[in-house]
């Protein structure tokens, strides 16, 4: 029997199997590792290979509008790093069922724990 979490409850009351979701294709498969996220190594490849396509998107971008602020103003690159991120959106509802093809805030927030650091910088003058 199939429960909301997606936990398999054999009929004779055995503990129940976690079935979870490919993050890639959506098919359901049994964990082998406590973090595996894919059915097959070739999800994973494509999963990971568009994150690193994307990301290099956004990263050129975003460094640019940091630290090119002129530049950045004139080509209008905030629009442009939200429409980019529109069109990823729009190409994960048509082409993957709406999965997202992004982690979860919190799992990258938990490895990187020093961005939630709060910096404080006094400026002369001010």
């Amino acid at each position: 029997m199939m429960t909301a979490l997606g936990a398999v409850t054999p009929a004779d009351g055995r503990e129940a199997m976690r079935l979870d979701g490919c993050l890639e294709c959506g098919a359901g498969f049994q964990r082998r590792r406590e973090h595996g996220a894919f059915c097959s190594p070739r999800c994973r490849g494509t999963f990971n290979n568009r994150r690193a396509r994307r990301g290099a998107e956004l990263y050129d971008l975003y460094m640019a509008h940091r630290y090119e602020r002129p530049l950045a103003r004139a080509l209008g690159l905030f629009q442009a790093i939200n429409r980019l991120a529109s069109v990823y959106r729009a190409e994960d509802l048509s082409q993957r069922d709406g999965r997202a093809s992004w982690r979860r805030p919190q799992e990258v927030m938990a490895e990187r724990p020093f961005l939630k650091a709060i910096a404080t910088a006094t400026r002369a003058g001010r």
